[in-house]
């Protein structure tokens, strides 16, 4: 199976395109979704909750299969501001996973870091194994977001916080998210 990555910046992402996200995460995430909800409502959410995103889709005959975003983010750690990149959203119809679409999306995201667009790439994962084998390391730093009610709490969700790629030497300290987890 050989298929591309079309990746665009949100502003020009269609809302057919969004609302075929938003069933692509149902499918993979089925209990995430809030409980009042309009396909409106969640098409402002889709834009809203990273505006400066670049959206990764993969099509297979006119289905959206595989789908990540990629999007800038300012953090703090060791007393400077630094701007990462953020990976978030990534996955893969189910009846298609196992095919490698997965790494083709992320690999997608990380030529961002490739050329030089940001020095590292931050992100939260339930599946480090995944990640590994795409040249990122998991870290062991303390995560908070000062901006939050409850500022030294971990605003991520998933268990394993990792950077790509696995040769970055930095983040020393804490680091913080400046809002909430993505």
């Amino acid at each position: 199976m050989s298929l591309a990555v079309t990746s665009i910046p949100v502003e020009l992402v269609e809302t057919s395109a969004m609302e075929e996200v938003n069933e692509l995460t149902d499918q993979t995430w089925p209990n995430t979704k809030p409980s009042h909800f309009t396909s409106e409502s969640r098409i402002q959410d889709f834009i809203k909750r990273n505006p400066n995103k670049t959206c990764h889709f993969i099509y297979f005959e006119e289905e959206l299969i595989g789908y990540a975003e990629s999007f800038p983010r300012l953090i703090k750690v060791d007393k400077q501001e630094i701007t990462v990149l953020g990976l978030g959203a990534v996955c893969v119809h189910p009846k298609f996973k196992g095919n490698g679409l997965g790494s083709l999306l992320v690999r997608s995201a990380f030529e961002r870091v490739d050329k030089q667009e940001f020095v590292v790439a931050l992100f939260q994962t339930g599946v480090p194994q995944f990640y590994e084998k795409l040249h990122c390391k998991g870290i062991n730093n303390k995560i908070i977001n000062s901006l939050g009610e409850n500022p030294d709490n971990n605003p991520f969700w998933d268990p394993y916080v990792m950077i790509y790629p696995r040769q970055f030497i930095g983040f020393q300290s804490e680091i913080d998210l400046l809002g909430p987890g993505f």
